[in-house]
Parts: C-alpha cells; sequence; structure tokens
C-alpha cells in the first residue's frame, strides 16, 4: 500500500502544532492509504473491512491521549508522519462541534433549521467530505451524541472528538477550512440557544399536579350524523377481533355474547360503540342493538338495562372530552387550549402541541420535553410516550387495503410514516421505532390504545389520501407512478422497505445531456435503436391489452449489450440501481417484476448458473402473476402481479429447443453487437449514472394529453396493427411484440426527441425490419421440435465415438449397451453430466427434450424415470438411454476412423 504524497498537501504536523498552540488537544488517527487496485483503505490492521477508514486513533487511549505538548505530538508524527489529525471537543479543548452529513441531509436540515429558528453565527467551520461541515462553537455543555440536534447532525462536546483540516477522507478529499472561517480569520463563536438546548444533557422532566375535576358539556346527539350504512362500516372497520365478531352478531340479531359472560363483555362493547361512532344518536344505537339484546335472553341485562348502560357510557365520553381539553390546557399553561376535537393539522403544520391532536382522555405538552399523557385511576398524571405520535390522515390503496399516517418528532424534526392500518394495532408497530419513534416494547400497548382511540374520536375529520403502492399505471389508468412523483391523479406513494428503488427511479443531472447520451446509442445499429424504444415501450404493454414480454440480446462480451440496456433503464431512473444481476431464484425474479411493474426491467444473466433458469426467466415474464407461497407462520404471501417488459443479456442465447412455446412468442431474440465500441460503451456507462430519469416522466405526459382518452387509445391500437401487418416474424405475437418496439419508437422520436411524423415513421419502420429480420434468422435457427436435439445429440455421438464404443471408463462421456429396441437398433446411453453438457451446448431443456423422445420410444425409461442407472467399472451411475440411429449419427464411418484395439474391462448394464 502507498502512502499519501507528503508534498502533496501541508504539513499534517505543522497542523497538529498549530491547535495545540491555540489550547485545542490534538492525537493521531489512522489515515486512509492507497491499495495495489487504488482504493482508498483505512491504514490499520483491518484495512478494507475498516468501516472507520481515517477516523480511528493511533494511539492507544484514543481521545484520552490528546494533548497540547510540543515534543509529544512532534514524536507522533515523526512516527506517523501521515497521520490524520484529531481534535479533542469539549471542555478539553473549549470547543464544541456540530457535525452536519451531506449524504444524510445534515446539511440541507440545518439549512431549514436556519430558516425556522434563527442563522448561525461567523464562526469557525470545516468543510468535509462530500459537502458536509464541522461547525466549531465555544464549549457549552453539547453531548457527543449522533442525531441530537436532527437526523443527519451530530454533535461532537465532551468525550469526543473530530478529525480536522488537511487530514485526508478515505472518498480522497481532504478536510478544509472554509474561506474566510479558518480559525485563524474568525474567532469560535457561541452557539444559538435552539442548539444548546437541543444539544445539552437531558433535564429531568418536571412534574405536573394533579388533574382538577372535568365538567362535560357533550351531550349525544339526537339526529344521526351518518346513514346506517355508514355506521356498520364505521363498526366493522377494528383491529379487535372481539368486537368485529359482536359487530358482525348484531348485524345478524344473533345473541352479543355466551350465556354467563354478559356483564364485561357488555360494558366494553357499547363503549366501543359509542366512542367509536359519537355523530350516531342513543335511539339509532338501541334500536339497532334491540334484536341481539332480546336474543341473549337475560333478565338481568334487558333492553332497559342496556339503555342505562349507555347513558352512563354517554357521561363518561363527555368526561372523557372534558378532561382532554383540560390537561392539555394544563400542561400547555394556557386556559384558552385547542379542544382535542378540532379539526386535524395539516402537514405542513408548524412543529409543537398546536400542530397535533389528542384523543379523547389524553392530552400533548410541548414544554421542556414532548410527550404524551393520560391521568391514571388514582388522579396522577402518567406519561405514554416520550414524544407525541399521532394518526393524521387515512386511505386505501388500489388493492382496497387501509393506509392511516402517523406522525411524530425526532430531533426537532417531523417524521411522517404511511404504514397498513393492521401494522398499528399489532406488534410490528415496534418497527417504526428503528424510524425514530418514541416506542418501546414496554409502552407500545399504550401507544396503539392511544392511536386507535385517537382515530376513532377523529375518524370522521381525518383527511382521505389516495395510496399507490407499485410503480406504474393505476387501475382506471389516470394516474402513473414512478418513484415518488404520481403523473396525473394527485395521491401518494408507499413502497415499504424499497427505499434503494424508488432513489433509483429520481432524476439526476441534465436532461438535455441525457438525451444526448441516449442518441448516440441509438443511432448506432437498428438493435440498438430498438433496444432505445423498448424504455417507452413498456408503459404501452398495459394500453395496447399485450402481456408482459422479453427483448434478448446474446453475443459475445464487450460488444455494448449493457450499454444499450443502460440506455434502456436511464429513461426512468439510474441503470445500476434497476439492475438485476446475480444468480437470482425464480422468487427473487418474481419479486423484481412486480417492482418494476409498467417499467423495463434489466436482467443480466451472465452470472445465472442454475439449470435451465435462462429458459424459465422468459416464462416468468409471460406468466404476470406469482404464485402463493406459504410462510412461516402458516399463512399465505399475496400474489405479485406484474406487467413488464423485460431486456435480458448475456453471452449465450436465452431460448432452447424444447423450451415453453408460449415464452418464445412472447421473446425477440437475436445474436448481435449493438454498438461494436466497447469505448463508446464505457462512457455510455458514465455518463448515465450522472444524467438520467427524465425522457421517462416527460413520455407518460404525452401519453396522457395525446393517447389515453378513449377515442385517441383506440387510434393508438389501430396503428399498432397496421404495424404488426408490416412486421416479418416466426409468428403473428412476435410480429405485434416488434410493432410494440416500432411504435414506441415513433412515440419517443415525436415527443421526446421533436421529429416530425413521417420522419419518425420512416426511420422507425427502417430499423423495425432489419431487426424483424435478425429475430426471424434466430427464431430458425432455435428449431421448436426434440428431432432437432435428437439430431444433435447424434451428432455428439458421432463425433465422440471413441469415447462411446471404448470400454476404458475414465473420462468417458458414455458406453453402446446391449439393449436393443423393437427394430434391433443399439441403445446408447450418455452419462447424465454429459447430456446436460450437450444440451448446454445445443440450446434446449433436458427434461422437455427427453420427455418428448420418450413418447416416441427414443428414450428407454426405467420404472418411469427418464434416466437409468448403469454399471461402470463395478459404480452405478445415472445416464439418459437412447436409441441409437447408426444412420444419423455415421456410425461406420465413426467405427472406421476411430478403429480401437480391444481393451480390458468388463462394462455391463
Amino acid at each position: 500500500m502507498e502512502a499519501s504524497d507528503p508534498n502533496s498537501t501541508p504539513s499534517l504536523e505543522a497542523a497538529a502544532l498549530e491547535y495545540a498552540g491555540r489550547g485545542w488537544h490534538v492525537f493521531p488517527c489512522f489515515e486512509p492509504v492507497r491499495s495495489p487496485s487504488g482504493v482508498l483503505i483505512c491504514a490499520c490492521p483491518k484495512g478494507a473491512e475498516c468501516s472507520q477508514a481515517g477516523k480511528h486513533p493511533r494511539t492507544r487511549n484514543g481521545v484520552k491521549d490528546a494533548t497540547t505538548d510540543e515534543a509529544q505530538i512532534r514524536e507522533w508524527w515523526q512516527q506517523w508522519p501521515f497521520a490524520n489529525v484529531a481534535i479533542a471537543t469539549g471542555a478539553l479543548s473549549g470547543v464544541d462541534v456540530v457535525d452536519a452529513d451531506a449524504k444524510a441531509d445534515g446539511v440541507a436540515t440545518l439549512v431549514q433549521l436556519e430558516e425556522t429558528r434563527g442563522e448561525l453565527p461567523d464562526t469557525v467551520t470545516a468543510r468535509t467530505s462530500g459537502g458536509g461541515c464541522h461547525v466549531y462553537f465555544r464549549h457549552a455543555g453539547m453531548v457527543s451524541k449522533a442525531g441530537s440536534l436532527a437526523p443527519g447532525i451530530d454533535t461532537r462536546g465532551n468525550g469526543g472528538y473530530v478529525i480536522a483540516p488537511p487530514s485526508l477522507h478515505r472518498t480522497g478529499e481532504r478536510y478544509a477550512w472554509l474561506e474566510g472561517a479558518s480559525p485563524a480569520e474568525v474567532p469560535s463563536a457561541e452557539a444559538p440557544q435552539w442548539v444548546r438546548d437541543a444539544t445539552q444533557a437531558k433535564r429531568t422532566r418536571p412534574t405536573f399536579a394533579k388533574g382538577e375535576a372535568a365538567v362535560s358539556m357533550w351531550q349525544p346527539p339526537t339526529q344521526d350524523g351518518l346513514t346506517e350504512a355508514q355506521l356498520w362500516m364505521r363498526w366493522h372497520a377494528t383491529s379487535a377481533p372481539e368486537h368485529a365478531a359482536a359487530v358482525k352478531r348484531m348485524k345478524q340479531g344473533q345473541p352479543l355474547f355466551p350465556a354467563g359472560h354478559h356483564e364485561g363483555n357488555l360494558w366494553a362493547f357499547l363503549s366501543y360503540l359509542r366512542f367509536k361512532a359519537p355523530e350516531v344518536s342513543d335511539a339509532t344505537l338501541l334500536r339497532l342493538l334491540a334484536p341481539s339484546v332480546t336474543a341473549m335472553n337475560c333478565a338481568k341485562h334487558d333492553t332497559a338495562h342496556v339503555a342505562e348502560r349507555l347513558r352512563r357510557i354517554n357521561e363518561d365520553y363527555g368526561a372523557a372530552l372534558a378532561e382532554s381539553v383540560l390537561i392539555t390546557a394544563a400542561l400547555r399553561g394556557t386556559a384558552d387550549s385547542r379542544p382535542s376535537t378540532g379539526a386535524p393539522p395539516t402537514l405542513d403544520a408548524p412543529s409543537g402541541a398546536d400542530g397535533w391532536m389528542a384523543a379523547p382522555g389524553y392530552a400533548i405538552y410541548d414544554g421542556q420535553s414532548l410527550g404524551i399523557f393520560k391521568f391514571t385511576d388514582k388522579g396522577n398524571l402518567s406519561t405514554i410516550a416520550a414524544a407525541p405520535i399521532n394518526i393524521t390522515e387515512t386511505g386505501e390503496d388500489e388493492h382496497g387495503t387501509c393506509y392511516v399516517t402517523a406522525r411524530w418528532m425526532y430531533g426537532h424534526r417531523e417524521r411522517v410514516e404511511t404504514m397498513p392500518r393492521a401494522k398499528v394495532s399489532g406488534n410490528e408497530i415496534l418497527e417504526l421505532a428503528g424510524r425514530g419513534a418514541p416506542l418501546t416494547s414496554s409502552n407500545s400497548k399504550k401507544v396503539q390504545d392511544f392511536l386507535q382511540a385517537q382515530e376513532q374520536h377523529c375518524h370522521a375529520s381525518l383527511p382521505r389520501v389516495r395510496i399507490f403502492t407499485q410503480s406504474g399505471w393505476s387501475h382506471d389508468m389516470t394516474s402513473f407512478v414512478v418513484g415518488r412523483q404520481v403523473i396525473g391523479e394527485p395521491g401518494r406513494v408507499i413502497m415499504p422497505g424499497e427505499a434503494a428503488f424508488l432513489d433509483a427511479l429520481e432524476p439526476r443531472g441534465s436532461a438535455d445531456e441525457h438525451l444526448r447520451l441516449m442518441l448516440a446509442v441509438r443511432d448506432r445499429s437498428p438493435f440498438a435503436e430498438m433496444a432505445w424504444a423498448a424504455g417507452f415501450a413498456a408503459p404501452l404493454l398495459r394500453l395496447l391489452g399485450l402481456r408482459s414480454m422479453c427483448l434478448s440480446i446474446w453475443g459475445a462480451s464487450g460488444t455494448g449489450k449493457s450499454a444499450v440496456q443502460a440506455t434502456t433503464t436511464s429513461v426512468w431512473g439510474r441503470p445500476s440501481g434497476l439492475k438485476v444481476s446475480g444468480d437470482v431464484s425464480s422468487a427473487a425474479l418474481q419479486g423484481e417484476l412486480s417492482r418494476h411493474r409498467d417499467l423495463p426491467t434489466w436482467i443480466d444473466d451472465t452470472q445465472v448458473t442454475r439449470e435451465g433458469m435462462t429458459n424459465l426467466m422468459a416464462y416468468i415474464v409471460g406468466t404476470e402473476t406469482s404464485g402463493a407461497r406459504a410462510t412461516q407462520t402458516g399463512e399465505l404471501r399475496a400474489r405479485k402481479t406484474w406487467r413488464s417488459l423485460a431486456f435480458i443479456s448475456g453471452e449465450k442465447p436465452l431460448l432452447q429447443i424444447g423450451g415453453a412455446a408460449g415464452a418464445k412468442n412472447r421473446t425477440l431474440e437475436v445474436c448481435a453487437q449493438p454498438l461494436g465500441d466497447a469505448g463508446l460503451a464505457t462512457l455510455t456507462h458514465q455518463g448515465l449514472e450522472k444524467h438520467h430519469g427524465h425522457a421517462g416522466p416527460a413520455f407518460i405526459r404525452a401519453l396522457m394529453e395525446h393517447y389515453t382518452g378513449a377515442e385517441r387509445l383506440d387510434e393508438l391500437r389501430e396503428l399498432h396493427r397496421k404495424l404488426a401487418a408490416q412486421m416479418v416474424t416466426e409468428t403473428t405475437e412476435q410480429a405485434r411484440y416488434a410493432a410494440l418496439l416500432v411504435l414506441a419508437d415513433i412515440l419517443a422520436r415525436i415527443h421526446i426527441c421533436g421529429e416530425a411524423d413521417a420522419h419518425a415513421q420512416a426511420a422507425a419502420l427502417e430499423a423495425g425490419h432489419a431487426f424483424c429480420a435478425a429475430v426471424l434468422k434466430e427464431s430458425r435457427e432455435t428449431r421448436t421440435t426434440a428431432d432437432a436435439a435428437y439430431d444433435f445429440i447424434m451428432s455428439y455421438v458421432a463425433a465422440n465415438w471413441a469415447g462411446f464404443e471404448s470400454l476404458v471408463p475414465i473420462k468417458r462421456p458414455g458406453m453402446l449397451m446391449d439393449d436393443r429396441d423393437s427394430s434391433g437398433r443399439r441403445v446408447v446411453a450418455i452419462f447424465q453430466t454429459t447430456m446436460h453438457d450437450i444440451a448446454r451446448e445445443g440450446r434446449f431443456d433436458t427434461r422437455q427434450v427427453m420427455t418428448e423422445l420418450a413418447a416416441k420410444g427414443l428414450v428407454f425409461k426405467e420404472e418411469g424415470h427418464l434416466t437409468r442407472k448403469v454399471s461402470v467399472a463395478g459404480k452405478r451411475v445415472r445416464a439418459y438411454c437412447l436409441v441409437l440411429d447408426d444412420e444419423k449419427a455415421g456410425v461406420e464411418n465413426a467405427q472406421r476412423i476411430h478403429s480401437l484395439p480391444s481393451q480390458m474391462g468388463n462394462v455391463t448394464s
């Protein structure tokens, strides 16, 4: 490993001595060094495996060894001349540091905090990697903690340290003082009050006085605020199975509870009905309850008793409302606090208690420590959560699943999370703790109770939003979702656990540069042009009523196959982020296809080694729906659906002899060198990583503007039919998919490149015809009959006749058998491993072909199996036993060429 050039940067030792002269305690840290491959790794023994490259101490005691002693500092840097310089923070050096990480949006968050809470004073500031910064303040007791000020903004105080200029970062950048903000140019300023409040050690939470008596002003309505249908829908929407079952029995007029279980259950159920629907009158509620109460046939719990219970529950409900207002006013210290029954806040409401809602019986405090509180049975105030969590809106996705949006405060920053309604009421709510929500295993049940009470109480006034959980077209074709963007009808995009996929779909760089790169690829060849058009063809599949398809380009490496695939996916986002690579399983491929719904899917099969997986790819793409799979808990996973254009490349063809006919019909495959220039391919990859994702949304807007109306869509489909009639391919279905690419090429040329209609159509048709000629040639070379595979096998036997006729058992591909068929023809046994090699070379599926040949009597079965066990030098091995066709195999010729002397050994079947 090579150290950095000491002449390329100011002396690190001199910098350390300068800081020590200012009273800042310093010590050395391991520096990044270049590995033989040129990558910067840590100089410590862990090397490339070190996760703290350039940031952890070289000395035994770390920050505890920090000093201002000049002799010690010189000794350290004479021993390690390239060591990074670290400054101890806190009382030791008299400085606290705010560290904003640009990669974690810390810089952007810090700017937002300055806009809302006040600007930071001029003070010593250093630039870190990727646009981040270290802001130095006079020591004021800040804690050394990650995310103490906000997510992405850490602080360093007592016991902490920071890496100082001109140290080297593992990215290759050097820490540097901002112009005019070095310690020699500006003194360290005092941190603003809002920074000190947020970054100092937590103070003890104050104790609150016992609540005063609450006076209820609420009365049950005399007129219903909901229709009966809405009322039943409201009551049915519960995560409590006992309430759901009781509502079902109540609607059917059956007894609410078994005999002997009326007392406690009736009270709880009546409370649920009232708190869930405060808009319903007592008369309506009792009328709907009457058949079930009568069916219980209980003298102690007749209709009069139920009416009395309901009256007392109404009092409890009114008291809960009054108590909520009382607690909120007491905790806020104001006499005119907003009642909890007010309208819900908007998402852009200012932080603090005024932007939050409380459920009946709960309150929110915005003093020194935010929290959700509730009075206990003894009148004492207990904390439910350390910060408020509220439900602010609700909605359904395209599959009818109910979602709710929860909101909480974390590090003076508001966080919003939308999740399925069922997760809020189950143990999965603890997953929010990892996103900063104030949840623990001990308080999660209390938070769930609060959220359910709040949702029930505010159900009528909660905003309704539309949720999208997949990319691509909505069911009504009025919206298209790509990343976090909804084109068309507004709505929120929710794809839990798919942050990397969504980030890859974000546009980056220049739209003009992206177009220039795409055109440079498109104009290289007809294959490159059709590949470019495939990026725009994916969303047309659903508009034209076509099934999923595969586009397969195979051939020698270094000819630009991956570059044209990158161009295809760059239409929608960052190519490398949307690529499916590696030895994927069928289930994993189905998951990727469902994520890429109505978008192109880039599949690189060069690493796929599983037997039959390449041919299975085309079949999986065309099925468009995954199978039901059982989970470890015994449940069934939801089926995944897609409508995708899969672009598959590799050094071997995708389709095989004997493969599924449906997959072949939905696949356009060519052997081509789309670019033929490795240099252009490299430049394309580099450029598309910086500029991507602009053309796809623009194309969707053009489709919506010009073609998605009923009449115009019929015109688009008619144009596709006319183009399909002009395409010459092996099957009519292949012609439809070839016409799809040509149509996408025409539309992209017109709406993305701005070309005239006539020129666009002529250029696209010319490329389409050349592409179809290559597809037709490939289709005819890949014969679909098992006879072609049998011919290939016999040719192999002829070419390797010595290995089959010889009795030497070493490295033999197979052997001749004593068995003969009804016509007297001999049988040749081909070992299983050899047959797999033959199938790979001959591009056919072994099982499919052997099954068809067995039906024709050309393969001998053993107890229903396609293979038989044969003896070779005393060992039993599996082999496929085929009838030997002497004429096709050219055995006589082969025998004359490979005439061998008798060999010792005994081979029997």
